[in-house]
């Protein structure tokens, strides 16, 4: 046995460029270099190496440092590891009471509630008093997402702490507004946004003073995520947000430092791992550049960043997968440098969360951090050739998109001109399109899907409100808040506060950025499929042709049934028929109405032909497909003995079904056929 010891000395000669090129020339056969070169969504080039010379021009940056790129911690999450914040949702305050004191003694450290996904209003300083009975808001740090204006619920928290006679310099967190983000999502405001802007300087005013824990104000970029937008968007959007508050805020009597301090930026984590690395360091080096050029302090331009992992890539079906999903995304989420991380339960786009799967996401985040020890490593990816190349490239990308939106006036004006939602959705219809083509694979949806899997309960995950009111309405004497926590002290409700902004100048309209997610075009495939299943007894059914012994058609034959089962379809098999009279025989006992017939190019001349003339000679005649691409001559003449298509690879798998489908009399829009 070799020494251990020379072993672990030994050194390894440093292979060169050149050499590794001159490797991958030859697995490539003669193809170009250039073959393995990618494009991503956000137009950025992917090369299949990436080395020393390609960071020179890249300035040399540490944890802790500006631009904070590595961090805004020296020692990362050494000494404080970010929170496991995990969203939680109930009936009623007292469920939502008993749910957060269970996740909290199971690893959950921040109370987080949005108010649009809560599941019932607090309506009043009650609802408070109920949900946190038993809770020490003083011990956990909170976050809590208002939507479009935070001043009734903050007004209310606070009320419930001068009752509990609580310091509220003991009370830590965020409780912030983001009105563009609603305003993108909805498409209108509950006011106009001139008063929005007013309630945010008066509560960040106020938070500075009383408050010095408190963030007011959260940048989203989860609705251009969640509309189909990429890195370089959601970040460009983001920041010409966070940018129109500085102004907004400055206007009326803030500082820089003050504002900025006080803004918290949440953002999703997509499926493509390093990308989303890239871009929450990318994002931290951006809003240092935007606070430094406001002549803000090195303190200001430390960016507190939240993330989730992504409802665009959850699936309905298969949802197991989701948690796959998740904890890749988590993953990327803490490798580049989140400060606080909601992971999404796996049936997050089926119900509410239950227990289990609650657990089950909480628990995601435990395993990275007490069994990974990823937190145990400072900046994971500082030093990586690849991904400090592509944080580069992500943040100048996105600082020119920035600029663009600036120069049209800003983030409303954008969103009025619709120039925003463009964008979003020229990206979005190529996502789409990629996920009909399968060129974007969802496991369990577009590729290898079980149409033996049960039908999903689909519940409804947002709350449903009664925003009417006819009760005391608050007056506003001076600050928007001092008004609103006297108002709350007198155990005033929620909506009376809200309904004094209602009574300002009006809002505005705007077409909402589409929120969907990735897999829905197949998902409706699958219902459309499920609801003929119902009604008729069956699933659209499609016969292959099988010809041959198995291994000359077994590729075509499954490459045919996971892409009809993509749909919902049924697909009818066979072992293989050895004579062109067998498959007919087959083919007619077989009494279906759609064939596809799989085998080798070798047989097709022979067997096509005479296959397609006698189904389309039966009565009634058969739909004849042929499983393979073919030179167009063999096609043109497949064609005229009665083929009715070709399905391979490069077919559309999405308008194949639903021409099938359309064929076969099933109801996509849910309408009985």
């Amino acid at each position: 046995m070799a020494d251990l010891l020379t072993m672990k000395n030994a050194s390894f000669p440093i292979p060169k460029y050149d050499e590794w090129e001159q490797e991958a020339e030859k697995s490539l056969k003669g193809k170009p270099l250039e073959k393995l070169v990618t494009t991503t969504y956000e137009q950025l080039q992917i090369k299949p190496i990436y080395i020393r010379s390609d960071i020179e021009t890249t300035p040399e940056q540490y944890p802790g440092f500006p631009s904070y790129v590595r961090g805004t911690e020296p020692d990362g999450y050494m000494k404080k590891p970010w929170a496991v914040s995990q969203a939680i949702s109930a009936k009623s305050p007292k469920e939502w009471n008993e749910i957060a004191t269970y996740d909290i003694a199971r690893g959950q450290t921040e109370i987080h509630l949005i108010l649009d996904e809560l599941g019932f209003s607090i309506t009043s300083l009650g609802d408070v008093e109920t949900m946190f009975s038993g809770i020490s808001l003083s011990d956990y740090s909170i976050r809590l997402d208002a939507g479009a204006c935070s001043l009734s619920v903050l007004a209310l928290f606070i009320a419930y702490f001068h009752k509990q006679q609580l310091p509220l310099d003991s009370l830590r967190g965020t409780i912030g507004m983001d009105p563009l983000s609603a305003l993108a999502i909805k498409g209108e405001l509950p006011t106009s946004l001139s008063t929005l802007y007013d309630v945010m300087a008066d509560v960040t005013r106020w938070a500075k003073e009383q408050l010095p824990l408190i963030k007011t104000i959260i940048v989203h970029g989860e609705p251009y995520h969640h509309g189909g937008a990429n890195a370089v968007q959601e970040l460009a959007f983001s920041f010409a947000t966070a940018v129109e508050y500085i102004n907004e805020c400055l206007k009326r009597g803030l500082t820089v430092d003050e504002v900025a301090e006080r803004m918290s930026f949440s953002f999703a984590i997509g499926a493509d791992f390093f990308m989303e690395i890239a871009k929450l360091r990318a994002a931290r080096a951006m809003w240092s550049n935007i606070i430094q050029a406001f002549g803000g302090s090195e303190r200001a331009q430390k960016m507190s960043l939240h993330a989730r992992t992504s409802y665009f890539t959850k699936t309905v079906y298969d949802p197991y997968v989701n948690m796959l999903r998740a904890s890749a995304e988590a993953f990327a989420a803490i490798v580049g440098g989140a400060n606080s991380l909601h992971v999404s339960p796996f049936d997050e786009a089926i119900r509410p969360a239950d227990e289990f799967s609650r657990r089950i996401a909480r628990n995601t985040q435990l395993i990275l951090l007490e069994e990974a020890h990823i937190g145990k490593v400072i900046d994971p990816a500082g030093g990586s050739y690849y991904v400090e190349t592509l944080t580069a490239q992500i943040a100048e990308a996105a600082w020119k998109l920035f600029q663009q939106i600036e120069a049209k006036g800003g983030m409303t004006k954008a969103l009025q001109a619709g120039v925003v939602q463009a964008e979003i959705e020229n990206i979005a219809k190529l996502r789409e399109q990629n996920v009909k083509m399968r060129k974007e694979r969802i496991i369990g949806t577009n590729v290898y899907a079980n149409v033996a899997e049960p039908k999903p309960n689909i519940q409804s995950v947002s709350s449903t409100k009664d925003e009417s009111y006819d009760g005391e309405t608050m007056e506003r004497t001076g600050n928007w808040l001092d008004s609103a926590i006297a108002f709350a002290r007198r155990r005033a409700t929620a909506r009376g506060i809200d309904a004094a902004l209602a009574m300002t100048s009006p809002s505005i309209a705007i077409s909402p950025v589409r929120q969907w997610r990735l897999s829905e075009p197949f998902e409706q495939l699958r219902q459309a499929a499920e609801r003929h299943l119902e009604t008729h007894g069956k699933r659209p059914t499609v016969h292959l042709i099988n010809l041959g012994a198995i291994a000359h058609h077994k590729a075509r034959a499954d490459f045919m049934s996971g892409f009809f089962e993509a749909g919902g379809f049924a697909v009818v098999k066979n072992d293989g028929y050895m004579s062109v009279d067998e498959a007919i025989k087959g083919a007619l006992e077989a009494d279906g109405t759609h064939y596809i017939i799989c085998g080798t190019d070798e047989s097709y001349p022979e067997a096509v032909p005479a296959i397609a003339k006698a189904l389309k000679d039966a009565n009634p005649p058969r739909n004849v497909y042929v499983a393979g691409k073919q030179p167009l001559e063999i096609e043109t003449t497949f064609i005229e003995a009665g083929v009715d298509g070709f399905i391979h690879i490069g077919s559309n798998c999405y308008e194949t079904l639903v021409a099938f489908m359309k064929e076969m009399g099933v109801a996509l829009d849910g309408a009985e056929s």
